[in-house]
């Protein structure tokens, strides 16, 4: 009984005295100060090109005082600045995760977003140019859609891209040639005796090929198709032609092409072959090689001098003139393979005598493009752009385009073969001396102009999406 009081009386106290404690701390009462985030014009998900630079200066609030604030931007969770204000150059394609944390003395606030950094460069014209101490120079005009036109983007060049993509890089001295192969762009440096692959969506420098035990390689025209072709031929300077195996990236000297050849070709390919076709002057002689056959034209211009020469699938043109009588200019068609593998005869499909009135601007050196929509080959002299129907027989000699100031340099199309792009070299101008005028392909009206576009014009190339 005693036990049960002494616990009762304990139980009693233990109340009491609770009851009766007074708490004069001031632990927790301070106000909690929130933290909000804001960002300005950004959504969930931000769409930039490469090399463009995002750039956040935050709005942060606190619900009580301003206390002390430290930030930290991270991208893709690994901290990339302390700083309040971002600055990101937008370096390398990909998606980005990207968070902004903001903490005071009671907490942090968070928020974040989805940075998709794209390629500016998928679709466009480029310019190799070359300027006035004979450096490579490329520009790029990347082209948008009739809705992005519509939203207010403008279509406008942009020069130095190659350094710009690549610092410290340059393409050299004597640029000469452009091409695209599937997922590359390739560049050619006679006198740096280099070709350049680059990423075909970012312009960096991919590799570098070179042949310093061929000393006569001096690139100036590449005949790359864009497909999936493994060995190419590259005519070089002086003629001199060597072969370019594509995935192994090496540079032969090889007997399957002809030597001494002029400097000029042209190429086509089906889903089987690539025909590349070169004048042999000595024999006055076309020569085909592909990747299965090489057949030549014989003695068949025997007695003709070369004019010009093209290709417009399934079919190559040779343009001829007599060697007695200069004024009478011969069209000679033949099949992809200039002869029957099997008979070896000649494959001519047509052979007419063209009716000319005057004497055609036409030559081996003419810029050249074969618009096969239109079924005619534009070609320039000077400050003039010619076009010929070359399924017919006849060769009008009068201008479709003449050029307000400077020389044509180049001649390019857009896919559809309704725009021609023309590289105009004024070496009267002031500034940048290269532009490209824009033309409708059917009747010669200029749609646009754009000056200052690099130095010199060496070759525009209209590069078609991946």
């Amino acid at each position: 009984m005693k036990s049960i009081y002494k616990l009762l009386l304990t139980g009693f106290l233990s109340v009491l005295l609770f009851s009766c404690y007074k708490d004069d701390t001031n632990n927790g009462t301070n106000p909690i100060s929130e933290i909000k985030v804001a960002f300005t014009n950004i959504e969930d998900q931000v769409n930039l090109d490469k090399n463009e630079v995002l750039t956040i200066d935050p709005v942060i609030t606190q619900n009580n005082g301003d206390k002390d604030l430290s930030y930290e931007w991270q991208i893709d969770y690994k901290t990339f600045s302390t700083e309040k204000k971002l600055v990101y150059p937008c370096s390398k394609l990909g998606k980005y995760f990207i968070r902004l944390k903001v903490t005071n003395a009671d907490g942090s606030a968070f928020k974040s977003f989805n940075l998709n950094v794209n390629s500016p460069y998928e679709e466009g014209v480029m310019v190799l140019g070359e300027d006035a101490q004979g450096e490579g120079t490329l520009a790029f005009m990347r082209k948008y859609s009739t809705a992005d036109i519509a939203a207010g983007k403008q279509e406008q060049f942009v020069n130095n891209l190659f350094t710009l993509n690549n610092p410290g890089e340059k393409i050299g001295k004597g640029p000469s040639d452009v091409m695209k192969r599937l997922k590359q762009v390739m560049i050619s440096s006679s006198k740096e005796q280099k070709i350049y692959y680059l990423n075909d969506k970012t312009f960096e420098i991919e590799a570098v090929i070179t042949a310093p035990d061929l000393p006569d390689f001096k690139p100036v025209a590449m005949n790359v198709p864009d497909a999936a072709f493994r060995t190419v031929p590259i005519l070089c300077e002086n003629g001199k032609v060597f072969q370019l195996a594509l995935l192994e990236n090496l540079v032969m000297a090889t007997t399957r092409y002809p030597q001494n050849v002029i400097n000029k070709t042209t190429f086509g390919n089906d889903f089987n072959d690539n025909f590349n076709y070169f004048w042999d002057p000595s024999k006055s002689q076309i020569v085909q090689v592909s990747g299965y056959y090489s057949t030549s034209s014989l003695t068949h211009f025997a007695s003709e001098e070369l004019v010009s020469f093209f290709f417009s699938s399934p079919s190559f043109y040779v343009i001829t003139r007599d060697k007695l009588t200069q004024s009478i200019y011969t069209k000679t068609v033949f099949s992809n393979y200039i002869q029957n593998v099997s008979t070896k005869a000649l494959n001519i499909k047509e052979n007419a005598v063209l009716s000319v009135s005057g004497t055609p601007a036409l030559n081996p050196q003419s810029p050249t493009l074969v618009n096969n929509s239109l079924k005619k080959l534009f070609y320039a002299q000077g400050s003039s752009v010619y076009s010929w129907f070359f399924t017919g027989t006849s060769m009008n000699t009068t201008p479709f385009i003449t050029v307000d100031k400077g020389i044509v340099t180049s001649i390019e199309q857009n896919p559809t073969g309704s725009e021609i792009y023309v590289g105009v070299y004024d070496a009267a101008a002031t500034g940048l001396k290269g532009s490209v005028y824009v033309y409708n392909a059917d009747n010669g009206s200029l749609i646009k102009k754009y000056q200052g576009v690099c130095d010199k014009p060496v070759k525009v190339f209209y590069k078609k999406k991946s």
